[in-house]
């Protein structure tokens, strides 16, 4: 287009592109390329010997602990918040390092005639890492997550793995899943959560990573912040992932 510029002077006026939305230039540019394993209630299914656990090692203190009391306290949780959460609901004073070394040994000698992967998860993994960066952050202990990722023969398709002994704070903090993500460099609006519990969930959309939640374990409105709830891991595809950032 040509315009007269003052003083009769031909001046051209050049056009821009129309103007590209920002969230859309920024979800062209987004990839992901990592997704995070929580381990409990996802990989394994052993919530219930976790339970079983909890309860046994606070009943001498006069603890009964229902089911929707580990829920509450306990699901989700590393075991010494799990432990302060039961203190602080009963209000009692418990040994807490005491009950770590018991809890351990009791879900330690509870795991063989328990093992038991949840359906299709495994096969998940192993495609996935075909993929992805694949990493593990769990609550559970380090000695746990060697364990059970060695039993179920994943270990190698992680690249790291998080436990519950390398972190200040657990879940619902944000701290496991930005670990993570700083382990195997990326960043959290890279990766991908796989989790089962309202406190993982939270955790790991304050870390500023998607999340697809499993209702293994909770129901769907315990998972409701998600950014996508299934009922099965048939129905994490390639294409579930990729379009969590469209």
């Amino acid at each position: 287009m040509v315009v007269f510029a003052a003083g009769g002077r031909e001046a051209r006026v050049r056009f821009s592109a129309p103007r590209q939305d920002q969230k859309e230039r920024d979800n062209m540019e987004r990839k992901i390329r990592a997704i995070l394993f929580d381990m409990n209630g996802i990989i394994i299914d052993d919530e219930h010997i976790h339970e079983m656990a909890f309860k046994e090692s606070v009943k001498p203190y006069g603890i009964i602990l229902t089911h929707e009391d580990y829920l509450e306290c306990c699901a989700g949780k590393t075991d010494k918040a799990g432990y302060e959460s039961i203190s602080l609901k009963f209000s009692k004073t418990l040994p807490i390092d005491d009950l770590l070394h018991q809890k351990s040994m009791q879900y330690l000698s509870l795991f063989p005639a328990n093992k038991k992967s949840y359906l299709g998860v495994i096969e998940l993994i192993h495609f996935l890492s075909e993929h992805y960066i694949l990493a593990l952050t769990s609550s559970s202990s380090r000695q746990e997550v060697d364990l059970i990722t060695s039993e179920f023969g994943i270990q190698r398709d992680f690249v790291t793995t998080i436990s519950g002994n390398d972190v200040l704070k657990g879940k619902p903090n944000p701290e496991p899943y930005v670990l993570t993500a700083k382990k195997i460099g990326v960043q959290p609006n890279e990766c991908v959560v796989i989790e089962d519990s309202k406190s993982g969930v939270i955790s790991a959309k304050a870390a500023g990573c998607y999340c697809i939640g499993v209702t293994t374990t909770h129901t769907q409105e315990d998972l409701k912040q998600s950014d996508v709830v299934v009922a099965d891991f048939a129905s994490i595809t390639l294409e579930r992932i990729e379009s969590l950032i469209k």
